[in-house]
């Protein structure tokens, strides 16, 4: 183990980490079991993630179809369920670990790491779990693109679908917010102690606290999260797990999907292939669908796994020895939100928050009992506030900057070294979000190989326009926030230590700026498009308005990759809306009367 600097508690908890999140489930290995005598289903959904576990859900409601998820990695483990232990899970066994190709312009040269879920729930268990819709002209946009029935007012029903919002000021705004649906949606109880002035301090600067899921996201806001009672509610515990005793529902983990088996004639999906993930070497095994196959495993692995059944590119899966089943431009169109490190803010000894050993056992004791307590919420990201840069319109409240606070815990001795509860931090990290990109990237398969990595190319900053949002942002901090009254009472000052790896240019200057953004990058993990969504008469797009994917029979896509053009917001909420949507779609494509 590395030498450790931080208090003995954290160094302990840096090292028996890695213990507690691969402990494996019993249930896993039972997965096998539930398939040695099962020949076809009616539907298989592959992907057990944030749309997978609502689509399996939703589908599996109508109780003649006999529904099937298959997910690649295992069971949800009970450290995800820790909201002060959110990144304690990444890059971890529940994690796909995703590394881009390198390029000069973005990461320092080196590859980003994407954080996606390996996991029943998906990547809604190693998130953020801000509940945040985005804007009504992104979705409008959607349809503007020829996606009938995507707009605000149609995908809205869906959101308010899934939604239980618990906080009963925003729950009375019944045209935007519902109660009674599987998702909790709510504030933390516990309020950390710095979101109260950081609040203050935007007010300060005239930004008022909004609901960013109402009519207005423009100013700061006390975020709702994906929580129940200071506990995760992934997509898999708000959807699956309260169904999954249903007799025609089949949920089956560590079972990686590595093609869907298409009909060269009449292009229909009849089945897809997969092995045992931790048994690769028994080989694959085939399972049919009798009515249909839909792709949820996200924005990398759905793409891949449709090239890798002969649907994508011709010059792609030509050159790798694929049949081709139907040309479309699959892996196309990969759009993220990039942010970076290395604005800080230093705090006051007040609101510095390092309790000593003895304090940390009692906030883990308090959590363990009753699910309270420090350890029940995620710091500073309680607060997120949303400005605009020159590229957006003034006149209307469609906002392109969305500012992340994460707390960051250092010593002199080994800055960064040791992870740390967001319960335990000495400054507070400035990362705003490009949350309109203009530069897009792809996705593509290495060869023919199911369990090769994918190529990862989210071309960052290949429009300029998307650094100079950035350079807007951290002027924003460095000129108006970090001079703001509030923080200058409470002894809060911007670290102007220039990060290592710009030290060669004046800190607040541009050229400090762009260095930080293209050295220091990061993704917001909000992978997107992929699959794209539009009409035939869109060259550039994978799947039609129903989901459907062109030229294909029984085969569709539901999961973040079919968004057309990402919108200014999280990820999460609009994915389980996809999966709503979806469902819906395939019930009425049946034809299915309920009882």
């Amino acid at each position: 183990m590395a030498a450790c600097h931080a208090p003995p508690f954290l160094c302990f908890l840096a090292w028996i980490q890695p213990i507690i999140v691969n402990q494996q489930l019993p249930s896993d290995l039972l997965s096998p079991s539930q398939l040695l005598f099962k020949k076809s289903f009616d539907f298989i959904v592959v992907g057990g993630g944030s749309a997978g576990c609502v689509v399996a859900s939703r589908l599996s409601e109508e109780p003649n179809w006999r529904v099937l998820l298959l997910e690649a990695g295992g069971e949800e483990y009970k450290s995800a369920d820790v909201p002060g232990l959110l990144t304690y899970n990444w890059d971890t066994n529940l994690d796909w670990q995703y590394k881009t190709k390198p390029d000069e312009k973005y990461c320092g040269g080196k590859s980003c790491v994407w954080n996606s879920g390996k996991v029943l729930g998906g990547t809604s268990i190693l998130n953020g779990m801000v509940y945040n819709r985005g804007n009504a002209r992104s979705y409008d946009a959607w349809k503007e693109l020829g996606n009938e029935g995507w707009g605000f007012d149609d995908v809205l029903p869906y959101f308010k679908k899934s939604e239980n919002n618990a906080d009963q000021d925003i729950a009375a705004n019944t045209m935007y917010h519902s109660k009674g649906g599987p998702l909790n949606v709510q504030r933390f109880a516990f309020k950390d102690k710095n979101v109260q002035p950081l609040v203050d301090a935007l007010e300060e600067l005239g930004y008022h606290q909004v609901d960013i899921n109402g009519g207005n996201q423009t100013g700061v806001t006390i975020a709702q999260f994906t929580q129940k009672n200071g506990s995760r509610l992934s997509s898999n515990k708000a959807f699956l797990a309260p169904v999954r005793k249903r007799k025609n529902l089949t949920v089956v983990t560590n079972a990686r999907v590595v093609r869907v088996v298409m009909d060269p004639i009449t292009k229909r999906a009849t089945g897809v292939e997969y092995v045992w993930e931790k048994f690769k070497h028994m080989g694959k095994h085939t399972i049919r669908a009798e009515k249909e196959i839909i792709l949820s495993a996200g924005a990398i692995k759905s793409p891949q796994l449709l090239m890798l059944s002969g649907i994508g590119p011709r010059s792609v899966l030509t050159e790798k020895g694929i049949e081709v089943i139907e040309d479309l431009q699959v892996g196309q169109n990969l759009q993220d939100h990039p942010t970076s490190n290395g604005i800080l803010l230093n705090l006051g000894d007040k609101q510095k928050s390092i309790s000593n050993g003895l304090n940390i056992l009692r906030e883990f004791s308090e959590y363990m009992r009753n699910n309270d307590g420090p350890l029940s919420q995620v710091g500073p990201l309680q607060v997120s506030f949303y400005i605009k840069s020159r590229y957006a319109d003034p006149k209307i409240d469609y906002p392109d900057i969305q500012f992340f606070l994460p707390p960051v815990y250092k010593t002199k001795e080994a800055p960064g070294e040791v992870k740390s509860p967001n319960t335990q931090y000495n400054r507070i990290m400035f990362q705003p979000g490009v949350m309109m990109q203009k530069s897009r990237g792809y996705v593509t398969i290495t060869d023919s190989n199911p369990f090769s990595d994918p190529v990862i190319v989210p071309h960052y900053f290949q429009v300029e326009d998307d650094l100079n949002v950035l350079i807007d942002a951290y002027n924003f901090i460095y000129k108006n926030l970090s001079n703001t009254k509030v923080f200058k009472g409470l002894g809060m000052a911007l670290d102007t230590t220039p990060a290592p790896e710009c030290a060669h240019e004046k800190f607040g200057t541009e050229p400090y700026w762009i260095c930080l953004a293209r050295n220091l990058t990061l993704t917001l993990h909000h992978f997107s498009g992929t699959c794209k969504m539009g009409p035939r008469s869109d060259t550039s797009s994978v799947v039609d308005a129903n989901l459907l994917v062109h030229g294909t029979k029984n085969l569709r896509v539901a999961d973040a990759s079919i968004i057309p053009v990402l919108g200014n917001s999280n990820t999460n909420a609009p994915v389980i809306m996809i999966g709503e949507k979806a469902a819906d779609i395939i019930k009425e494509s049946f034809v299915v009367t309920f009882s």
